[in-house]
């Protein structure tokens, strides 16, 4: 069972990777229209005057563009921390063997970090870590089964 957590662990963990990078390099992740206003003269207001009437929606361009293009290189530390908290549940999937409480405490404190990130981001990136806290909920529950299950390792001497 120890080896099944580790599995879902680092699928939950590779989840996070393919998010983050998705967002980072997508180049769709905002999309928008610009318009630009147009100087018209209808002849109401005298020929000196520069601006007469503006229309918006004369010219509408579309653009799109990536979350790092639309925020800046600040966003990276942000988008990467699930990687981080899947990391440590991972590492905390290997600790298993040898310090069983430690290890679970750390799977689930990182655990329910990823989950809350996933929820307070959800209307924007969230939902694209949503996968992977939930492999990390399954770890978690897997690693805490096996370990009522099992008796704890005795520690070499």
């Amino acid at each position: 069972m120890r080896r099944a957590t580790l599995t879902i662990a680092l699928f939950g963990h590779a989840c996070a990777w393919v998010a983050f990078l998705f967002l980072v390099f997508w180049p769709s992740s905002y999309t928008g229209r610009s318009v630009t206003a147009v100087a018209v003269n209808n002849g109401d207001l005298p020929s000196r005057a520069p601006l007469t009437a503006v229309e918006p929606g004369v010219t509408t361009e579309t653009f799109s563009a990536s979350i790092v293009e639309v925020n800046g290189l600040r966003v990276v530390p942000i988008l990467a921390i699930p990687v981080a908290l899947t990391a440590v549940a991972a590492m905390a999937a290997i600790m298993l063997r040898t310090r069983p409480r430690f290890g679970m405490s750390l799977m689930w404190s990182s655990t329910i970090l990823a989950v809350m990130f996933s929820i307070l981001g959800s209307f924007s990136v969230g939902l694209f870590y949503f996968p992977a806290a939930l492999a990390m909920i399954l770890a978690a529950t897997v690693g805490s089964i096996d370990g009522i299950r099992s008796p704890p390792a005795a520690p070499d001497a």
